[in-house]
């Protein structure tokens, strides 16, 4: 009798934090649960887990076609999955992106990371990035179609457990903390410095991330002629929002836009940066902060929800209005004297069920 299988479903997940999350899961579980079971992992792109393809007990399937329309993934989860569950006859199906697949499985999970459905989107977002239509009222239907179904439903911070216990009264929810692992040897990088102030916000361009109030904070202090940096993880070329903040603003000498990075060498720019500046204000953690604090560098965020549990106990970071730009600039200014001043966050862990790391996530829903 073959070991019993354990399926990661994972076929949105192609950049991003997300990404990130499930090369994180991926990793953990072949480290320290792979002895015990076997893995297949469902990807739309083989190529976005090269390190583990070879590995004996693991299987990577490829499923591009979800990716291509909503209604093939709707077909995907609904449909297809069905078929692959009834073949492979899984022991735990863990979905990562959101939703609920119909398949025959005993043990089933899923991991909610899209917080769209939980915060009031202004119009002007809602217009400037219609997908954010589809994710804040469709969600909210997505997310609850199977959702009893599962064993547990894995959310990254305690707001969502509570959102999820309030608007679908149920139980079985696991606050799980990204487990970030991140190669601090400094060593092996050639770090390139220069006398300038470097705020780093390593980010997507999407609507809410709130690149508008970063970039007139930037437009402010470069004004009043004070010298630094803005890096800036995208070049115009990504989408309609990206290309209409690019032309706005590309007069701004002090921001850099870089384009997407790879993993090494996002690290490099952390290591390179003075601050990070995070104005996003719609996340489920934010993973540049946790990222960041490893590094023991000053944190600008946003005054938002996500934001004190993925700060947590961390000395050195302090809030913003995500709306008041000069408010920013005043914290850049601060930063760049050596006066920024940090806040307090009050934070409490959350309450069994909870778990720290990947590892303590796969104990919980394996036992």
């Amino acid at each position: 009798m073959g070991k019993p299988i354990v399926v990661i479903s994972a076929v949105n997940l192609t950049e991003g934090g997300p990404l990130t999350i499930l090369e994180n899961a991926v990793a953990n579980f072949v480290s320290h649960f792979v002895s015990n079971y076997k893995l297949i992992v469902l990807v739309c792109q083989k190529n976005l887990l090269n390190n583990i393809n070879e590995i004996k007990e693991v299987e990577v399937l490829e499923y591009s076609y979800p990716k291509k329309s909503w209604l093939l993934r709707i077909c995907f989860e609904y449909v297809h999955c069905y078929f692959i569950s009834k073949k492979i006859k899984p022991y735990l199906w863990i979905s990562l992106h959101d939703v609920t697949p119909n398949v025959q499985c005993a043990n089933k999970v899923v991991y909610c990371h899209n917080p769209a459905p939980f915060y009031k989107l202004s119009f002007k977002h809602l217009r400037a990035e219609k997908s954010l239509l589809f994710f804040h009222f469709f969600y909210k239907i997505f997310y609850l179609i199977n959702l009893r179904k599962n064993k547990y439903i894995i959310v990254q911070q305690q707001w969502m457990r509570d959102e999820f216990q309030n608007r679908y009264k149920i139980k079985n929810i696991i606050v799980s903390y990204p487990d970030v692992q991140i190669n601090k040897n400094f060593d092996s990088y050639t770090v390139t410095r220069n006398n300038r102030y470097k705020f780093f916000y390593p980010s997507l361009p999407r609507v809410c991330k709130n690149f508008e109030t970063l970039l007139k904070a930037a437009e402010i202090l470069e004004r009043n002629f004070y010298q630094f940096e803005v890096i800036l993880t995208f070049d115009g070329s990504e989408n309609k929002y990206a290309s209409k903040l690019k032309k706005k603003y590309e007069h701004l000498s002090s921001v850099k836009f870089i384009g997407l990075q790879k993993r090494e060498e996002l690290v490099k720019l952390y290591c390179e940066s003075s601050c990070l500046l995070f104005a996003s204000i719609m996340e489920t953690w934010g993973l540049p902060i946790t990222e960041m604090k490893l590094f023991n560098k000053p944190i600008i965020i946003s005054n938002c929800k996500y934001a004190y549990e993925t700060v947590g106990n961390y000395n050195k970071a302090c809030f913003f209005n995500p709306w008041d730009a000069v408010q920013l600039s005043e914290l850049m200014k601060n930063a760049l004297s050596g006066t920024l001043k940090f806040n307090s966050t009050g934070f409490s862990r959350p309450q069994p069920p909870f778990a720290n790391s990947w590892k303590e996530l796969f104990s919980l829903i394996l036992s």
